[in-house]
Formats: structure tokens, C-alpha cells, sequence
């Protein structure tokens, strides 16, 4: 291992790679907006999703990818509100 530290970063980078490629290619997520960060062995992921099914499936495929890390799911739902006024078309 270097003295500069370089063989932990590295590391850090792989395990992003890994987690970013498991969830856009997983298809209980399929997820290509998210940010992955790592802080020793905790995984942290921010983001938006469209379902409360989708955020819990990306903390699912993320422990499943990363057993030995302490996953931190941050991702929130969309904000969607219904149309208060119809749309005029004419």
C-alpha cells in the first residue's frame, strides 16, 4: 500500500462502481441517478425514486452487493401532486 493512500481510494472507487452497476442493472431497481459515497465500511445513497418499493429494493440490492458494509438508504420519493387545474388545449 502506498504511503499517499492511493490503495483506499481505489477501493472506495470500486465499491461505488460495484453498487452504481448493481442498481442500474438490477431489475428491482434499474436505477441510473443515484449517488453512491463511501465513508470506511458505511455505503451511503442519495437520490429520487418514483416508489417506496424502488427505495427499499435499492437498500435490498445494496446489502446484497456489499454484505460486509453498513448501507445507508437516503433516497426519497418523487414529489407528485395531482393538477389542481385542467389543461386548456385551445
Amino acid at each position: 500500500m502506498a504511503a499517499t493512500g492511493e490503495a483506499p481510494s481505489e477501493s472506495r472507487h470500486y465499491i461505488v462502481q460495484r453498487v452504481r452497476e448493481a442498481l442500474a442493472h438490477d431489475g428491482r431497481t434499474n436505477e441510473l441517478d443515484l449517488t453512491v459515497s463511501v465513508n470506511g465500511d458505511k455505503v451511503f445513497i442519495t437520490g429520487t425514486v418514483p416508489t417506496t418499493e424502488r427505495r427499499d429494493a435499492i437498500g435490498v440490492v445494496a446489502r446484497e452487493v456489499l454484505p460486509d458494509h453498513e448501507v445507508h438508504n437516503h433516497v426519497t420519493l418523487y414529489e407528485t401532486a395531482e393538477p389542481t387545474d385542467g389543461e386548456d388545449l385551445s
